[in-house]
């Protein structure tokens, strides 16, 4: 009897495994958001009752996910600066990652504006849009504190003290104590967004949910664009036949893009660029993983594009100074971004506000049309560090052989 009692725990765990995998599943989630349209639709008093815990969910991811932001920026600098491996090519990629973060925030603007999404959508549509409850987040302070976070990182990768490491591995147990809470909180994603879209969408007009369908096909052609560009960059920086070497990328970014998750493409991304393209694996090992959370062009893509978007919906005319403003919060936002979806909600409110554009749709654009954009914006994030990487530590410049035996006279004294 004894010798069968760890079965059943071993079910359990089988089950509990089984019941994370379905919830987890895109499909699932996906199926929660045609669920909660379908919801906020045709049983709006259902929706309404739904929304306040659906607003508590987000609330909670949302507090989860500053201090992974905070902590990531702050030791993922840090620890650049410290390692000599990378500290001899911060500069030069301090340079090309603040300028780099132009790239995606200008082609987002861009396209909006050549494309017009949001433009001619009708009397009807415009008029229930502007019904919609304006929800202003003005406390929300994310732009500082990233600011703050860099300054942080910047001062602690210069103070050489033991006290700074103990430091920098408490940071580390703060960012993985509130990943976890996020993981766990994650797993009942789709239950989150089916109360929360329920209640949003039951306040909007279902003509006003069409518009998404031309946000998404715009999104797409744009982002396709920035892609190729990312890989232009990256043939330059490598050379080689151009099929031949472009092709060696499409692992990871398919990976990136089948999965919309850049972590799980992260090993295919490390063994390409040490096995096939030569760059020494202490370099990407540090860039691309710090890169995944604070350079996320495709979310200062998504989020500059948005905000023009909206303000065509909205009918606002913007300015240069409406243009900057949207410019510079989509780079300091974006970069930093944490989840996708609903959940960078928190992340565009200062944005949004400050060029005086309701919140409320940018919602249920996030939330509704993740599922499909948010490949290629993973892809987009995922190729632009790999970008990042060669273009400032390309074969042969980055670490040459013959200093890195210099380093070490015992060896060649043996």
């Amino acid at each position: 009897m004894n010798r069968c009692a760890p079965a059943p725990a071993d079910g359990g765990e089988d089950a509990r495994m089984n019941i994370r995998k379905i919830l987890l599943d895109p499909k699932t989630i996906l199926g929660a958001v045609i669920g909660g349209f379908i919801i906020g639709l045709f049983a709006r008093p259902v929706g309404e009752a739904m929304l306040p815990i659906g607003t508590i969910y987000i609330a909670f991811l949302s507090m989860c996910l500053m201090p992974i932001l905070i902590t990531a920026i702050v030791t993922g600098i840090a620890r650049l600066l410290r390692d000599p491996s990378t500290r001899v090519l911060f500069k030069t990629m301090a340079v090309y990652y603040l300028v780099g973060l132009i790239l995606p925030c200008v082609v987002g603007i861009m396209t909006a504006l050549l494309l017009g999404p949001g433009i001619d959508l009708g009397p009807e549509t415009e008029e229930s849009i502007g019904l919609l409850i304006i929800v202003a987040l003005s406390t929300n302070q994310v732009m500082s504190i990233v600011f703050l976070s860099v300054c942080v990182g910047l001062a602690m990768g210069l103070i050489q003290t033991r006290a700074i490491e103990q430091a920098l591995d408490l940071a580390q147990t703060v960012y993985e104590t509130f990943m976890q809470l996020f993981r766990w909180a994650i797993v009942i994603l789709a239950p989150g967004l089916l109360f929360l879209i329920s209640g949003v969408v039951a306040q909007i007009d279902a003509e006003t949910l069409l518009a998404l369908t031309k946000f998404v096909v715009t999104f797409y052609v744009g982002g396709v664009v920035l892609l190729i560009i990312y890989m232009v960059l990256f043939w330059l920086a490598v050379r080689g036949p151009v099929l031949e070497t472009l092709s060696k990328l499409s692992n990871p970014t398919v990976l990136a893009f089948m999965t919309n998750n850049p972590i799980i493409a992260l090993p295919a991304a490390l063994e390409t660029l040490e096995r096939d393209y030569g760059i020494d694996r202490r370099v990407p090992e540090l860039v691309v993983p710090f890169g995944i959370f604070a350079n996320q062009h495709g979310a200062v893509f998504l989020l500059s594009f948005l905000t023009v978007f909206l303000a065509q919906i909205y009918v606002i005319d913007l300015g240069i100074q409406e243009y900057l403003v949207i410019a510079i919060g989509s780079i300091i936002a974006g970069a930093t971004a944490v989840g996708g979806g609903a959940v960078l909600i928190p992340t565009v409110a200062p944005i949004l506000g400050a060029v005086g554009i309701p919140m409320s749709l940018a919602l249920v654009v996030l939330a509704t049309t993740d599922n499909i954009i948010g490949p290629l914006r993973t892809a987009l994030t995922l190729q632009c560090n790999i970008t990042l990487t060669v273009m400032t530590a390309r074969p042969g410049k980055e670490m040459p052989v013959p200093e890195e035996r210099g380093d070490n006279p015992e060896s060649e004294a043996s």
